[in-house]
């Protein structure tokens, strides 16, 4: 395990390369927010035990994770923030109650909300944002699989509320047909995955060095319609998108459940406090063009990162 803080999550507590450190997390979340009421904790463990050695290609039939931005340090960040949205929607009240297994059937599905990402071996021609497409459809149908396969079994049509994340899709559409505990786990879903990101710490690194990337990659012969001309670019609509996009998302279509992580902290939300930040000093280095201000590449959790990676080097603007 990595001892660099940016590989941490936005307290600086838990340990985002390390499935067991996340999973021992989310059990004493659990633990403190049911009490009494028993979950199947030997399951939590092992499904993050699980996702661990999916990303990193040990489970037969599947590589390992070949991107810097949707790796499993994403994966386990995106439980974590759904852990403690259970939590703090039960200390806040005012959302349907969700049963201890419903709530880990949710961090689940947190925690294979990407797998749509990840190749099998019969894809090894491909690089994982060539998948983009279609990876929520991908990663629904993976954790239906892998729930019935488990004692959740029954909550297996959960899975597709993980379509919830996919941004060019409402949320209204996403959830129709839905009702009670399932529109607010759908809610969850779709604020973990962006809150998780907007927060970070080092978001506009991740997005400059690793997100563009991926972009780009995905496009491939498409890359005449990849509207963002290089990665300064993309920064340069980060203020737009956190403005008319990302925080409307998550406070009108997603019934601005992610205001509960304040209860679950007791009182200030350190995710909206940073997301706040992230904002703030991306639009100064947008205005000022001072670059300079950002760091260098950050962690990923993925071993061996493929230099096909480095395209957003080649491709950023100079002044």
């Amino acid at each position: 395990m990595a001892d660099d803080h940016t590989l941490r999550d936005v307290t600086g507590t838990v340990a985002l390369d390390d499935a067991d450190a996340v999973a021992d997390a989310v059990d004493r979340i659990l633990a403190r927010s049911y009490g009494s009421v028993p979950f199947d904790r030997d399951l939590l463990h092992a499904s993050f035990a699980f996702a661990g050695r999916l990303y990193r290609g040990d489970e037969p039939g599947w590589l390992p994770c070949d991107m810097p931005y949707h790796d499993l340090r994403h994966a386990l960040d995106a439980a974590l923030v759904m852990a403690r949205l259970v939590d703090g929607c039960r200390r806040d009240g005012g959302e349907p109650v969700l049963g201890p297994d419903t709530a880990l059937a949710a961090v689940m599905l947190a925690l294979l909300h990407d797998t749509g990402f990840l190749r099998t071996t019969s894809e090894a021609s491909l690089c994982g944002p060539q998948l983009a497409q279609g990876h929520e459809y991908r990663s629904a149908a993976f954790a239906g699989d892998y729930l019935r396969s488990t004692s959740m079994s029954r909550h297996a049509d959960l899975a597709p509320l993980i379509m919830a994340t996919r941004m060019s899709i409402a949320p209204a559409t996403a959830l129709e047909g839905r009702d009670g505990a399932a529109i607010t786990i759908g809610r969850m879903l779709g604020s973990a995955d962006l809150v998780c990101q907007l927060a970070d710490p080092r978001y506009l690194e991740r997005c400059y060095h690793h997100l563009y990337p991926e972009l780009v990659l995905g496009a491939g012969d498409a890359s005449r319609r990849f509207v963002v001309e290089d990665a300064r670019e993309m920064l340069a609509r980060t203020p737009g998108f956190l403005r008319d996009v990302a925080l409307p998302r998550l406070r009108e279509g997603f019934g601005f459940v992610a205001r509960h992580l304040a209860a679950h902290f007791g009182g200030s939300d350190p995710y909206a406090a940073s997301t706040r930040d992230n904002l703030a000093r991306c639009e100064r280095i947008v205005a000022e063009r001072r670059f300079d201000l950002l760091g260098g590449p950050p962690p990923t959790t993925t071993r061996d990162l493929d230099p096909i990676y480095a395209a957003g080097e080649a491709a950023r603007a100079t002044d």
